[in-house]
């Protein structure tokens, strides 16, 4: 069989074409640091790959709501706080009004009292993203008011919706205390009965005193239900990371490449290339100018 210049040429640039192929395959792997480009490159490990991407996406939106969950939680357990220090105040107030000296301060008392709900009001009427801390899935009226007695005046609303967020596939948590378990414990009326007492020129009885304790035991309450979701949340949080760790490693198991190999493979190339350049100048000595 006669070997024919014309096949000679064909079988050059198709060797020639894969050779330059192969580099540029081999750059853009080093570039990106991905051995998967298309689903043609590895069939197997490009479908793995979609598949771990898939969860690390879940993953980091999950954790993502597990932060803004702890913010939500962290923030109603400071607020909570905030309101116990005013709460044994007004108690204390509330017991110094039962000293015979102090017989006549109680418009004094009263006005102490009514410093510390205020504060209380506000703490209860905090928001976090433009959402009440305890108005339930309520957004649009603070769960409580002041009258122009400085009296507090309890939302009509519903306030015992729980805000829900998506922590795992499988779980939900609560990230709210329901602003009805706050205004619930009877916090807000015993303490206006209190002021309504001293601004009578009345000691407080000892049932309006009994009422303010217990409200303030339902309070410590509350905190420490809230401590416990906190808890999960954190325990969450740790899990998630690890997964979301664990993933990325896996992402980078299925996609990395072995960039001191593809150089090695990269050189290789390039000296088939070199070689092929002066197999070809072996075959054809004559150059363009010869004929000139």
């Amino acid at each position: 069989m006669r070997v024919t210049e014309k096949m000679i040429s064909e079988n050059y640039l198709y060797n020639y074409d894969k050779i330059i192929a192969r580099k540029t395959k081999l750059q853009t792997q080093i570039a990106n640091n991905s051995k998967i480009e298309t689903l043609s490159d590895d069939l197997a490990g490009s479908l793995e790959s979609i598949k771990v991407e898939s969860q690390r996406k879940k993953t980091e939106t999950y954790l993502k709501n597990v932060e803004n969950a702890k913010d939500f939680m962290s923030r109603s357990l400071q607020s909570l706080e905030n309101m116990t220090g005013e709460i044994q105040k007004i108690i204390s107030a509330a017991v110094s009004a039962g000293d015979a000296l102090n017989a006549q301060n109680y418009g004094t008392i009263a006005q102490t009292i009514k410093n510390s709900l205020n504060a209380i009001v506000q703490n209860v009427n905090t928001q976090q993203n433009d959402m009440y801390l305890f108005g339930g899935t309520n957004f649009q009226n603070p769960p409580v008011t002041l009258d122009i007695n400085g009296k507090a005046v309890l939302s009509t609303d519903d306030l015992s919706g729980e805000i829900i967020t998506q922590v795992s596939q499988n779980v939900k948590e609560a990230i709210n205390i329901p602003g009805s378990k706050v205004l619930g414990t009877g916090l807000f009326q015993s303490i206006n009965s209190i002021i309504d007492s001293l601004a009578a020129g009345n000691e407080p009885s000892q049932t309006e005193r009994t009422n303010l304790e217990n409200a303030y035991k339902e309070i410590l309450n509350l905190q420490s239900i809230g401590g416990t979701t906190i808890n999960r949340i954190d325990d969450r949080n740790e899990v998630l990371k690890n997964q979301l760790t664990n993933l990325q490693e896996l992402l980078v198991r299925e996609q990395g490449v072995d960039v001191p190999a593809l150089i090695v493979d990269l050189q290789n190339q390039d000296y088939l290339l070199q070689v092929s350049y002066k197999l070809l100048a072996t075959a054809y000595p004559k150059s363009l100018f010869d004929f000139l």
